[in-house]
């Protein structure tokens, strides 16, 4: 009964886990440029705010790491379009072999079957993410107040549409936009503050649905 409760505890903690959230924030300011930070729970995944050490230079004579790169790339690469799906462009070979197999047509028309099964699954993941925060602000400005006022009206007639875009797509608990034409500044500037929200489940969900998509490929074959 005891291994019973154990592993119903692991369980629960897994769940938790899977439950809490994954904090990406976004951040753009004139100053600093766009920076970005990941955490989950107290650990920090990615911050881009960290300078990266440089690479020491290898001795002359040995291979250099973006050479071995570039060996390397190109077979990953292939199989990860395999992994998708997109095992006849993975490469030269196999689309060719596709193509005498199944013919141009068949083979096009698998592509985009694919591409678009991978889109809508992807989809479905954006769907999930929340903005907890959003703000955003512009202040249009120019020299001339006419040239002003001609780039604010450029200038909402691409937010306002990206905004309605992303309505369709995530949910936002926090939003707050400022778009503004200022006759005082001779420039336009921009500032970006936001946290958006993952829960690792869908993220699980998401991979576990690309491998079942793939083993029932590779059943079929």
């Amino acid at each position: 009964m005891l291994a019973l409760y154990i592993i119903l505890g692991i369980l629960a903690l897994i769940v938790l886990l899977l439950a809490l959230p994954l904090r990406i924030y976004l951040r753009y300011a004139p100053e600093q440029g766009f920076r970005f930070r990941v955490r989950y729970l107290f650990l920090t995944l990615a911050d881009s705010t960290k300078e990266k050490k440089p690479k020491p230079e290898p001795p002359a004579g040995e291979e250099q790491p973006a050479e071995k790169k570039k060996k390397g790339g190109g077979k990953a690469t292939e199989t990860l379009l395999d992994f998708l799906g997109l095992k006849d462009v993975s490469s030269k070979i196999n689309f060719k072999r596709a193509v005498d197999s199944k013919g141009l047509v068949e083979t096009v028309r698998g592509v985009f079957a694919a591409v678009g099964d991978i889109l809508s699954r992807i989809g479905r993941l954006v769907r999930k993410a929340v903005f907890k925060k959003f703000d955003l602000r512009i202040a249009v400005g120019d020299a001339d107040a006419a040239d002003a006022a001609f780039r604010y009206g450029e200038v909402c007639a691409a937010v306002y549409p990206l905004l309605t875009l992303l309505d369709g797509a995530m949910k936002f608990k926090k939003r707050t936009v400022d778009v503004r034409c200022d006759f005082e500044q001779e420039s336009t500037t921009a500032f970006f503050d936001g946290q958006l929200n993952y829960r690792p489940i869908h993220i699980v969900g998401f991979l576990f649905g690309l491998i079942g998509r793939y083993l029932k490929q590779r059943v079929k074959k």
